[in-house]
């Protein structure tokens, strides 16, 4: 089925959040309740979840291999500058500006729909984390555990 474009007005201060949504919207199986809301249960930052998706953990090294290879290059360099700054938040705006996206922030979180539906196939929550800013922007991060995960990913030879 070919796809519908649609455009919707979204409150400025909140595009990143929408575009966070919209990742986990197309992640999501056709028929599902939609993502962060209905029926599931609430996981790390506070976000609505399915019940069949999960944290990361030291155990999920193949998976994360896996995603790593998935990832498109914006989206590949986005996870190396996080995974190198383990738990260091960094404002959409200065991502934006590293990775080169013409979109500013918005394009940072518009980076993260194929990751979030990569994660979500693999029944995972995306590995990035973000946090509101008092000045209406977003932070990005990676808990430790999971920057540990990444790096490992991506300096494990492909077979």
């Amino acid at each position: 089925m070919a796809d519908k474009q649609v455009t919707v007005a979204v409150p400025e201060e909140r595009v990143p959040e929408f575009y966070a949504w919209f990742a986990s919207f197309l992640a999501s199986e056709p028929g599902t309740p939609p993502p962060f809301g209905g029926r599931g249960r609430r996981g790390r930052r506070g976000i609505r979840r399915h019940d069949d998706v999960r944290d990361w953990s030291a155990e999920d090294a193949q998976e994360a291999a896996w995603l790593y290879r998935k990832l498109a290059p914006p989206a590949r360099e986005l996870f190396d500058v996080l995974a190198d700054r383990p738990g260091g938040r960094i404002g959409g705006e200065q991502l934006a500006r590293r990775l080169a996206l013409e979109k500013g922030s918005h394009g940072v979180a518009g980076v993260l729909a194929w990751p979030g539906r990569y994660s979500r196939h693999l029944g995972r929550v995306l590995p990035i984390a973000t946090e509101g800013r008092p000045d209406g922007g977003t932070d990005y991060y990676m808990e430790p555990e999971i920057a540990g995960l990444f790096k490992a990913a991506r300096d494990r030879p492909r077979r």
